[in-house]
C-alpha cells in the first residue's frame, strides 16, 4: 500500500470499541500506581535532531515488551515530575503485550478477522511482536513526528505491517493520521537499535529530507472501528489534538516469519513467556 489503507472494516463499532476503551481505562485505574511508577514519556524522535530521549534510555521502556506499561504525554508532567492532570488524561500509551495479557484485546488481535486479513496479504507465518493503545486526549494529545515504523521495528526481508484501529472517529480536527503516498518504496535510512550494553537505545543512520515536506502528506480520516493497514516503510505522522474530542486507537504490528527476520538489534526482543505470538 502506498499510504496506508482504510479498509472500512467495522468492528461492531458501538460495542467492541467501547469495550476496548473501557478496558484500557480500567488498566490505568487499577494497574498504574503513581507512587512507584517512573515518569516515562512517549515520543518518537525530535524532528530536527536525532538523539535518544529519556524514554529510550530507561530500563522501563526496554522491558515494556513483556507486560502492561504506561507512558505519559509530554505536556502532562512538570519539571518536578508531578502530574498536571488526572492519570487517566495524562497517559499517551499503554504497551506492549495487550495481545497476550488483556482478554478483550487478545480476542480481537488473535481472532478470525485478523487472520483473514493476513491471508489476504499472503502472509505465511504471521507473528505479532507488540500491541498498544494510543491515547490522544482532548486538548492534551501530543503530535507524533514523521517516521517509518521500520525505524523502530526492523525486519530483514519483507517489512512488517501496522494494524491501526481507531476506537473513536479519527478526524483532521482531533489528530488523524497523515501519510506520504509512495514513500513505502524507499526503505528506512535510520534505525533505533538496542545498544550493545542492553541499557538503552541509540539511533543509527539519518532521516530523509522527504519527511519534512508537508505538501506531500495526505490526510487520512477513519471511522471508529475501521482498520487502517500501514506498510512498515510508509512515512506517516499525526498532529496534536487541540479539539474537544479524544482520538484513541488500538494498534499492533505483524510481520511474516516466513519471509522476514526480527533483527536482534530491535529494542523489543522475544521473551521466554512468548509475547511474540504466532497468529496461525
Amino acid at each position: 500500500t502506498s499510504s496506508g489503507i482504510n479498509a472500512e472494516w467495522p468492528l461492531r463499532p458501538g460495542e467492541m470499541c467501547q469495550q476496548l476503551i473501557n478496558s484500557a481505562v480500567d488498566l490505568i485505574k487499577t494497574k498504574l500506581d503513581l507512587a512507584t511508577h517512573p515518569r516515562s514519556v512517549f515520543t518518537t524522535y525530535n524532528a530536527n535532531e536525532v538523539k535518544p530521549d529519556r524514554q529510550m534510555m530507561d530500563k522501563y521502556f526496554l522491558n515494556s515488551g513483556d507486560g502492561i506499561n504506561f507512558f505519559f504525554e509530554e505536556g502532562a508532567i512538570n519539571d518536578k515530575g508531578e502530574l498536571l492532570m488526572s492519570k487517566e488524561m495524562a497517559i499517551n500509551k499503554i504497551g506492549h503485550s495487550l495481545h497476550c495479557d488483556v482478554p478483550v484485546f487478545k480476542e480481537l488481535t488473535l481472532g478470525d478477522r485478523i487472520k483473514r486479513v493476513c491471508h489476504q496479504l499472503d502472509m505465511v507465518a504471521p507473528v505479532i511482536p507488540q500491541s498498544m493503545v494510543i491515547f490522544k486526549s482532548a486538548k492534551i494529545g501530543g503530535s507524533v513526528t514523521p517516521h517509518k515504523d521500520s525505524t523502530f521495528l526492523h525486519t530483514g526481508g519483507s517489512p512488517l505491517v501496522g494494524f491501526w484501529i481507531p476506537l473513536e472517529d479519527a478526524t483532521k480536527e482531533n489528530g488523524c493520521l497523515w501519510f506520504i503516498p509512495g514513500s513505502h518504496r524507499e526503505e528506512a535510512t535510520i534505525f533505533m537499535n538496542r545498544n550493545k550494553e542492553g541499557t538503552g537505545c541509540e539511533f543509527v543512520g539519518c532521516k530523509s529530507d522527504n519527511y519534512e515536506q508537508d505538501e506531500k502528506y495526505v490526510c487520512t480520516e477513519a471511522r471508529k472501528g475501521s482498520l487502517v493497514l500501514i506498510h512498515g516503510n510508509v512515512v506517516h505522522k499525526s498532529y496534536a489534538n487541540t479539539s474537544d474530542k479524544s482520538r484513541n486507537a488500538y494498534t499492533f504490528h505483524i510481520y511474516d516469519g516466513h519471509t522476514a527476520n526480527w533483527a536482534p538489534t530491535n529494542w523489543n526482543l522475544p521473551t521466554k513467556r512468548g509475547t511474540f505470538v504466532k497468529l496461525y
